[in-house]
């Protein structure tokens, strides 16, 4: 089975856990605590004659009347619900879902651990303040084995693998994604530890009319902009504009919208104009410098994209397979 540590090959930090990162790809597994599958306590199914009834094929895979009443009454307690029709076709997709998964598993010859499962169990169970015994136990008082616990677990270990070995070489991230999603992420943290070098080019305008004239101005200015270097020859052109030079500030001195474009931006960018109070300015970014807090931070942002792309992937590659697949419903 691929080790889960590998799901970000390339991090300069180490990724989250297996449990984490199955809970942010695929949804956490609710959590259960003894007061919860003591108020749903009911007596256990006759498990014997319902799991040789067979309703449903997934390619050969069976799906017992069984398995479904099982999950049925999982997502009845995880959900805090009585089990009705909607919860047992919820059951059938999930379980249709998991045989398709174990089956991609089989071929790409990824099998599940189970170590890993007993893990995720136990991990599960101390959460609660219980053993794995005491969990089994819990479930069992509303009638729940914990393989079907177990089961679904092990479905989405094997998938976590598949996604990985699937689409890691493929799933790319760049530096402009990664700047993107910070800046959108907040103007605070990030801002707060960046610092910039720029050039505030002033274009003095009072009254509907003046500011018109004006953007138009900065727009030309912006088409002939090529250089921070050429940048004050090229504002001599232009009467009544002004310029600054801003040697280093905090991008958060910065007011909005210009703060995010200039997040956003190449160094040795001119940024669309923006109208402040009495005049349209325009910013040159001629140098962009983070402190040693921003790598972190970008190392999170960069996985929190790629775990986007690979859920994107991941359920592409499901519909995928529900798609071809033969299912058959007795």
């Amino acid at each position: 089975m691929i080790g889960h540590r590998h799901i970000f090959t390339g991090a300069s930090t180490p990724p989250p856990s297996g449990t984490a990162v199955l809970r942010r790809l695929f949804g956490a597994l609710a959590l259960m605590t003894i007061a919860l599958a003591c108020s749903m306590a009911a007596p256990a199914p006759a498990a014997a004659q319902s799991e040789q009834s067979i309703v449903m094929l997934v390619n050969d895979d069976p799906i017992s009347a069984y398995d479904i009443e099982q999950r049925t009454r999982f997502l009845a307690i995880t959900s805090q619900q009585q089990p009705n029709a909607e919860l047992k076709k919820k059951a059938e997709d999930m379980l249709i879902e998991e045989r398709l998964q174990i089956q991609q598993g089989k071929e790409l010859k990824v099998f599940p651990d189970e170590a890993d499962v007993n893990k995720v169990v136990s991990n599960m169970a101390s959460k609660n303040k219980l053993t794995a015994d005491g969990l089994a136990a819990a479930l069992g008082k509303a009638g729940i084995n914990i393989k079907t616990l177990k089961d679904r677990i092990r479905a989405q270990l094997v998938w976590q693998d598949v996604i990985v070995q699937k689409f890691r070489h493929t799933v790319n991230v760049g530096e402009s994604d990664i700047d993107e999603a910070l800046s959108q992420a907040d103007t605070g943290s990030v801002a707060q530890n960046t610092n910039l070098a720029l050039l505030k080019i002033r274009f003095s305008a009072r009254g509907d009319a003046a500011i018109a004239r004006q953007l138009a101005q900065a727009d030309t200015l912006r088409t002939r902009f090529r250089t921070c270097e050429r940048t004050e020859a090229l504002v001599k052109d232009f009467p009544g504009a002004s310029m600054q030079t801003i040697n280093q500030t905090r991008a958060t001195n910065v007011p909005q919208p210009a703060r995010t474009m200039l997040m956003h931006a190449d160094v040795n960018t001119m940024i669309a104009p923006t109208i402040s109070s009495g005049s349209v300015d325009v910013y040159v970014l001629c140098g962009k410098e983070s402190t040693s807090d921003v790598p972190l931070e970008r190392d999170t942002a960069k996985r929190e994209l790629m775990t986007k792309e690979m859920k994107v992937s991941a359920e592409k590659l499901l519909r995928d397979l529900k798609n071809d697949a033969y299912i058959e419903r007795r």
